[in-house]
């Protein structure tokens, strides 16, 4: 686990200083993203699960920033988290962090109703790629400590 570990860190950090040097992609960290990261290396999803979250939460962003584009108050907001946990409850998956993102746009300025959803989107994509590759780290050093115990042993003979 200390290999997806570093890697969602890696990823965290360049997404964090993406966000942080060139304006266009302010959105692409937020800090809901962190608590994406640690909600998919603690858990084995298949890539269906991993597949319903994403479109969960790149949902509820977009239904989040449109109720708050059609009225900012607390009734947008109301029923923002009304719909959110009623598509968490019937994909079945407690992704907390889904909810955590719906509400994004009633506490940070949005340039426009599309923006977060792509930005959520894209995040997530690459979330998910950078937890393919620490998987595929992890099975190269699997075998490469496999590879080692094997030798100590061929040698203990």
């Amino acid at each position: 686990m200390w290999i997806k570990s570093a890697v969602i860190c890696c990823y965290l950090l360049a997404a964090y200083w993406l966000s942080s040097h060139f304006g266009i992609l302010k959105m692409c960290f937020y800090p809901t993203l962190g608590a994406f990261s640690y909600f998919f290396i603690s858990r084995s999803l298949s890539k269906n699960e991993s597949a319903k979250v994403v479109t969960a939460a790149v949902s509820a962003s977009a239904a989040g920033s449109l109720l708050h584009a059609m009225s900012p108050g607390p009734l947008a907001f109301l029923l923002t988290c009304i719909l959110t946990i009623a598509a968490i409850q019937l994909i079945r998956i407690q992704a907390a962090p889904i909810l955590a993102v719906s509400l994004i746009p009633f506490f940070a300025p949005l340039p426009a109703v599309w923006t977060l959803p792509v930005f959520v989107c894209a995040s997530l994509m690459g979330l998910l790629a950078a937890l393919q590759i620490s998987r595929g780290l992890e099975a190269v050093w699997a075998s490469v400590r496999m590879g080692t115990k094997a030798e100590t042993k061929a040698a203990d003979l």
